[in-house]
């Protein structure tokens, strides 16, 4: 009986890893900010990653930040891509990006809010999408996923293959 049970649940966890591989869109990510000119709502998670086999390209449609807004996409090559980062120094690549927009990161006050914005860091993981754009200026994208849902783990991995660029985890 442990012997079946344990068949069973190296199956299981198997099984887990084969359809993270295979997926093909993402959703419940919150776009956080870039250099594309996109109006998103600071408590919308309706963005969606979808990665495209045939031609080889990524798909982000982003939720209007207005009630009536259309929903604004991004179309990537797999060859404008330069990097992919994750972890908490996403937020810093991103920003140094010559016109990125980016919300202000939260700044401790006698370390309350440091504290604060621990919290938050460990809530949520960022996922940077640093890419050419077609005139061979730097562009990027921040992404924003729940830690729990480990979201960040199966796209970067998705990303990784599409490209061969490596995920590199930054602090």
């Amino acid at each position: 009986m442990r012997k079946v049970l344990g068949y069973f649940l190296a199956a299981a966890a198997f099984g887990g890893l084969l359809s993270a591989a295979d997926r093909q869109s993402w959703n419940k990510i919150q776009y956080i900010g870039g250099t594309p000119p996109i109006k998103a709502g600071s408590y919308d998670w309706d963005t969606t990653v979808r990665i495209r086999s045939n031609p080889d390209s990524v798909e982000l449609d982003v939720a209007p930040s207005t009630a009536f807004g259309h929903r604004q996409s991004v179309s990537l090559k797999a060859s404008q891509i330069a990097s992919i980062v994750s972890g908490a120094g996403a937020w810093k690549r991103v920003a140094d990006i010559p016109g990125a927009s980016l919300p202000p990161e939260p700044r401790g006050l006698f370390s309350l809010l440091n504290r604060r914005y621990m919290l938050i860091s460990r809530l949520y993981t960022f996922l940077a999408i640093l890419y050419q754009e077609d005139d061979g200026k730097p562009a990027a994208i921040l992404l924003a996923c729940d830690s729990a849902s480990r979201t960040v783990v199966s796209l970067g991995h998705a990303l990784e293959a599409l490209t061969g660029k490596p995920l590199v985890y930054a602090k």
